[in-house]
């Protein structure tokens, strides 16, 4: 699980190239697995992920690669995150965009109020439980770190929660992509469900791009609608919790720089500005930086964490998500998402 000290810590670069290094093997070993027949399905950014989870399990913490990992894991994530706007088309999503901006206000709103209770329902600390809600319903880690900020949480609580993300969003990856094709949606509709449901913008990734380039890139753009509406939510969240307010600046802002950064970057692309060769150049990078996140955020998932709290918080968690995708799969075919 990575820390939540802020990523922007500066630190020599020999401390971070340990980290980076490792990921960067992590996300060549799972570009090379990922072009075997039987493994081609799960694609190079959940192999990535699985094999940072599996070099964790076995060889335990890895204190000198954690700089560069959490490098990898953060700052590189985002940066992947925005040049993946060279890959996108608005004309892909014009013809849902209203209907996938209400289903995403929809699950966010059941999510923050039914999430919290159905936890609580399982015996989670109130704490936890409305860390669990956010972090599901809206964008995982970072918004239960910027929710554990707001409501004063306890450090335990933030970190579990941060945890559970991580292993749940694995675990909803691992679902899409090898139950996803036999659910009655079609490709579209299951890039939707997939980013509307799942924890981190790295997870919707490495699931939706697994049926192509067009449902990656709707995917994508349908989590980060869920990014941008953290703000509004925080806000809430801050006037629920002791009357407390939400401040902002230029290196915090409602809307995160990355999510500005990949829609201006796709809109550029869509009005002809990107020439064919840089966005595909642009394209390539992003995937690879993704993969090498994914290799990070496995090297940071901590499967003991879980059994020290308790398998009733797991079940929580497991419930949440399956309740959340249940309703996205109704929404879906009641707003008629095609």
């Amino acid at each position: 699980m990575i820390p939540a000290e802020p990523w922007y810590e500066p630190r020599p670069v020999r401390s971070l190239l340990p980290g980076i290094l490792l990921c960067l093997a992590l996300a060549v070993a799972a570009q090379q697995l990922a072009a075997l027949p039987a493994l081609h399905v799960l694609g190079p950014l959940t192999l990535a992920l699985i094999l940072g989870m599996a070099l964790r399990a076995a060889a335990g913490p890895l204190p000198w690669s954690d700089a560069g990992s959490r490098l990898c894991a953060r700052p590189i994530l985002r940066v992947g995150v925005l040049l993946m706007g060279a890959r996108l088309d608005f004309l892909l999503v014009a013809k849902v965009g209203p209907r996938v901006l209400l289903l995403d206000v929809l699950l966010i709103c059941a999510g923050l109020a039914g999430i919290a209770w159905l936890a609580r329902a399982f015996s989670v600390p109130a704490s936890l439980a409305t860390l669990l809600a956010v972090g599901t319903s809206i964008c995982g880690a970072s918004a239960v770190v910027a929710a554990g900020s707001i409501t004063q949480a306890e450090e335990d609580d933030v970190t579990l929660a941060v945890g559970l993300c991580g292993i749940l969003g694995t675990v909803g990856v691992l679902f899409y992509v090898l139950v996803g094709p036999a659910l009655p949606l079609s490709v579209t509709q299951l890039a939707v469900l997939c980013g509307s449901t799942l924890h981190e913008v790295a997870q919707v990734i490495a699931a939706a791009f697994t049926w192509g380039s067009a449902t990656g890139d709707l995917g994508t753009l349908v989590k980060l609608v869920r990014v941008v509406l953290l703000a509004p939510a925080l806000l809430v969240l801050g006037l629920v919790t002791e009357g407390r307010g939400v401040r902002y600046s230029l290196r915090h802002p409602p809307v995160p720089w990355f999510v500005i950064g990949f829609l201006a970057l796709g809109i550029l692309g869509s009005l002809g500005g990107l020439p064919g060769g840089s966005r595909a150049a642009l394209s390539t990078a992003s995937i690879f930086l993704m993969t090498c996140a994914m290799a990070a955020m496995g090297l940071h998932t901590q499967i003991a964490m879980i059994r020290k709290a308790g398998l009733h918080v797991l079940y929580a968690g497991l419930a949440a998500f399956g309740c959340m995708a249940a309703l996205a799969f109704v929404l879906i075919r009641v707003l008629r998402i095609a």
